[in-house]
């Protein structure tokens, strides 16, 4: 078995600024080409800011 984890962090503002990434022309289509290649599945973790 092998396992394989990423961390993407996104600063954004609010949930709006994240609907905008998704719908850049593209988007969806990138993350469907890269999941038929190397299936996965994401979680998604919204915490205050580290610093």
């Amino acid at each position: 078995m092998a396992v394989a984890s990423a961390i993407v962090r996104l600063r954004l503002a609010d949930l709006d600024a994240l609907d905008a990434i998704f719908a850049l022309p593209g988007a969806v289509g990138l993350i469907e080409r890269r999941q038929g290649r190397h299936p996965y599945k994401a979680i998604w973790v919204n915490h205050e800011p580290l610093e």
